[in-house]
């Protein structure tokens, strides 16, 4: 029997309808999710603007909700009632990059995942579908949240996850310094996460207000790349030393030219937002040859990396309320797209 379920569909080009769909029960290996609130991530954001034009499709990945059902023959500690949030993949446990930790290497997950979106569906949408009410769900991609905490808050266990997998790679220790580039949503959750690992940490925007927002949120000093040089600036409050990780947060060409000024010798430097349209990197090899830097990127997280971010959210260690515009309910769907797409705001949640 289906399940009707609300839900917000990118039908065209900046054009989202909220629609009645018929949603699976749960099979085998599945748990159906009270779906509560979703973030509009820069993927649904890129959907809603033809930067990738699949339509219809129902997406959503930062997503928080309740356990209403679990599928027959499913092994999971997950119970009904539960409060989780949704990791946005899955993996499967199987291949060299899952069990190396890679989850979002999977090729296995991913092949699954562009099956599951060709279509199939009588009404032709495509996607993850956490944008509507009801979805059933791979448990491996749910984790349990505290009750306590807001489903619009919990919703951003993902973004978070996503900047505990990259602070990780980066190995970043007690007293390091850390310069974020890029004091967007995404910024702040590597803010928060850097903090919380006990470095100093130094965020660089053009944008006063979001360098404001960003000290606020816990950074403990601010660059301008207007106001000179950006190394000398850096200097200036770290002791006449340069960055041990620099964390793009960012996808343009000056961004990253600056991350190359304000990496010390054997310090590392984190491409964490992806960048449309790609511009390359010059620079000379024998500059990291000499230096010792490392240039890394990250992709989304981990099980471990998502585990460990719905903790850091539900015991209170870290403080997401920073990284959130506005709540708006379903029925406002296109407007909070409309918000969303503008380059000042900061998460905007639909709430179901």
């Amino acid at each position: 029997m289906a399940i009707k379920s609300r839900a917000a569909v990118i039908v065209e080009k900046e054009h989202v309808e909220v629609r009645e769909l018929d949603m699976a029960e749960p099979g085998p290996g599945q748990v159906l999710v009270r779906q509560k609130a979703c973030a509009l991530c820069t993927l649904e954001q890129r959907f809603f603007t033809g930067v990738f034009p699949k339509y219809p499709g129902c997406w959503g990945h930062e997503v928080s909700g309740v356990v209403e059902a679990i599928g027959p023959g499913t092994i999971t500690p997950l119970k009904v009632g539960d409060h989780v949030a949704r990791g946005g993949g899955s993996a499967c446990d199987q291949c060299y990059d899952c069990a190396m930790g890679y989850d979002s290497m999977c090729w296995i997950e991913k092949e699954r995942l562009a099956r599951q979106q060709v279509g199939g569906r009588a009404d032709g949408i495509t996607g993850i579908f956490g944008m509507s009410q009801y979805a059933s769900v791979d448990p491996h991609n749910l984790v349990k949240m505290a009750d306590h905490v807001p489903f619009v808050e919990a919703a951003l266990v993902e973004p978070i996850a996503c900047a505990v997998n990259a602070v990780d790679k980066l190995e970043v220790e007690l007293g390091q310094t850390v310069v974020i580039i890029g004091a967007g949503a995404m910024g702040l959750a590597n803010v928060l996460v850097c903090k919380a690992r006990g470095a100093f940490v130094v965020v660089s925007d053009l944008d006063a207000q979001r360098r404001e927002r960003a000290l606020k949120a816990g950074a403990h000093a601010a660059l301008d790349p207007s106001a000179g040089d950006i190394a000398e600036q850096l200097n200036a409050i770290n002791d006449g030393r340069l960055a041990d990780a620099v964390i793009v947060a960012i996808g343009v060409k000056p961004a990253n030219d600056d991350a190359l000024k304000l990496v010390a010798s054997c310090g590392k430097v984190m491409l964490f937002a992806s960048a449309h349209p790609g511009v390359p990197i010059s620079i000379d090899p024998n500059i990291v040859h000499r230096s010792g830097i490392w240039i890394t990127g990250s992709t989304s997280k981990n099980r471990k990396s998502l585990m460990r971010a719905s903790l850091l959210i539900s015991r209170g260690i870290i403080d997401v309320k920073p990284m959130i515009e506005e709540a708006m309910p379903i029925d406002q769907a296109q407007q909070a797209f409309e918000r969303a797409v503008q380059p000042d705001t900061y998460r905007i949640v639909i709430t179901m």
